[in-house]
């Protein structure tokens, strides 16, 4: 069973600043964290950040994944400043969700492909 909440500093991978402010929503599968969605509100620009683990990857498609989806891109649409996202080199479907919330290709950052909402 899927279920979200907002997510808690320890739902946040450890590359996360711990001085930043979130907004951010965690999955659990069946009861375990599995994943978490938001936005880092760091300066200059916030941040779209999304980590999963592989045992949620066949629920990406679920209504509550595509829920919070949604919830994010209110946030991003709401705040109405850029914002930026480093797309994950693994995840072949990821300029795929990056358009369709937006995003746009903004360049390279030290060998990460960038992409910005405006």
């Amino acid at each position: 069973m899927i279920t979200a909440r907002p997510a808690r500093s320890s739902d946040l991978p450890e590359c996360h600043p711990s001085g930043a402010s979130y907004i951010a929503w965690a999955v659990e599968l069946d009861g375990v964290p599995s994943g978490v969605i938001g936005l880092a509100l760091t300066r200059p620009r916030a941040c779209l950040f999304c980590y999963f683990d592989e045992s949620l990857r066949p629920y990406l498609k679920s209504l509550t994944i595509l829920r919070l989806v949604k919830r994010v891109e209110g946030v991003i649409t709401a705040r109405g400043l850029p914002v930026f996202a480093i797309r994950e080199k693994g995840e072949d479907k990821a300029p795929a969700m990056l358009t369709r919330l937006g995003f746009e290709p903004a360049g390279e950052l030290d060998g990460d492909e960038i992409w910005e909402w405006r």
